[in-house]
């Protein structure tokens, strides 16, 4: 089953998010069959909001960070940026207007440069201003 962009990388990175991403399809299901329509894919945006956000969002900035948490969520960036489908521009406006201005805070800036220097300095480019360095 296709999730989407953000839904397969969340799948695959946030096993704790799995739940949160089983009720967003079954909750599109459901509407399908009370509107009598074909099933729509779920949004990217509703995976961010209801299942990439509580399992991260407030987690990459606490003191005792989860590395775990922290290399996984490298992970599903790099999966995310490497997209190249039909839906490209999308998803890169999803991930940059509601993961990356989520975590554009330079606490969480500089966990994620301690884990993947690389990964920031991608970020930088392909979205000038965020991550940067003099934020």
């Amino acid at each position: 089953m296709d999730l989407g962009a953000i839904g397969n990388a969340a799948w695959q990175h946030f096993p704790e998010a799995r739940e949160d991403i089983k009720e967003l399809l079954c909750d599109e299901l459901q509407r399908a069959i009370d509107e009598d329509e074909t099933p729509k894919p779920v949004d990217d945006y509703e995976y961010v909001i209801h299942a990439i956000g509580p399992t991260i969002f407030h987690k990459l900035g606490v003191v005792d960070i989860d590395q775990d948490l922290v290399e996984r969520f490298c992970l599903f960036c790099r999966d995310v940026l490497k997209y190249s489908g039909p839906d490209r521009l999308s998803v890169s406006y999803t991930f940059n207007m509601y993961v990356l201005d989520s975590l554009n805070s330079r606490s969480i800036v500089d966990v994620v440069r301690r884990t993947d220097p690389e990964l920031v300095e991608l970020v930088t480019r392909r979205y000038p201003g965020r991550w940067a360095e003099n934020d």
